[in-house]
């Protein structure tokens, strides 16, 4: 159509890998896919986890996104009707979405390292990590159950509980927190350091 036509071209990841499964982890913890604004980005107060969202972005679509401080927090952002079609296309949720998002298909369908790249990321946006052990808060039913059942696939065992605020809680303790560090762990230093 004419509208396509005036589309700048991208990249397509040819592959699900670790790269793509860390950048859909963090698009799902703490980012968003805006139709009616037209953009897809991320906010976080870690500006590491920013610039690397921004890196997977380069180097997975070609894209370079922009990155402004906001008072409290760090916002990264890019427009591509093209990627937002690709997200769409792979199950990922526009708008406001945290009650009803899921890990994609193509993650439950990948190999163990691309799950467990997927689950860093993620857990680097909505994760706890420390002397109670390795805690995920989520308002998705599915996404805590999906979470449990993936975190099994490792041999970690965990325990989901709703929370007082109306989230989820996934709880993993002991010897499977110990596990969790030792086969998915935390991309950021602070929460691996608090892990530790």
């Amino acid at each position: 159509t004419r509208m396509h036509d005036k589309r700048v071209p991208i990249r397509i990841p040819a592959i699900v890998d670790e790269r793509l499964a860390a950048f859909l982890g963090y698009l799902i913890g703490d980012g968003h896919i805006s139709e009616r604004k037209r953009t897809i980005g991320l906010t976080s107060a870690d500006e590491p986890q920013v610039d690397r969202f921004a890196q997977l972005t380069e180097e997975l679509f070609g894209i370079k996104p922009r990155k402004q401080w906001d008072e409290t927090k760090w916002r990264i952002k890019f427009s591509s009707a093209h990627v937002q079609d690709f997200l769409k296309h792979l199950g990922l949720k526009t708008g406001v979405c945290a009650r009803t998002k899921n890990v994609p298909d193509v993650i439950l369908r990948s190999p163990k390292s691309v799950v467990a790249s997927f689950l860093r990321a993620y857990y680097d946006c909505d994760g706890y990590g420390g002397k109670a052990g390795v805690i995920l808060a989520t308002s998705s039913v599915e996404m805590s159950k999906t979470v449990q059942v993936l975190l099994l696939n490792f041999g970690i065992l965990s325990r989901r509980r709703p929370h007082e605020d109306g989230c989820w809680h996934v709880e993993t303790r002991g010897q499977s927190a110990a596990m969790f560090l030792k086969e998915i762990g935390f991309g950021l230093q602070r929460k691996q350091d608090a892990l530790r």
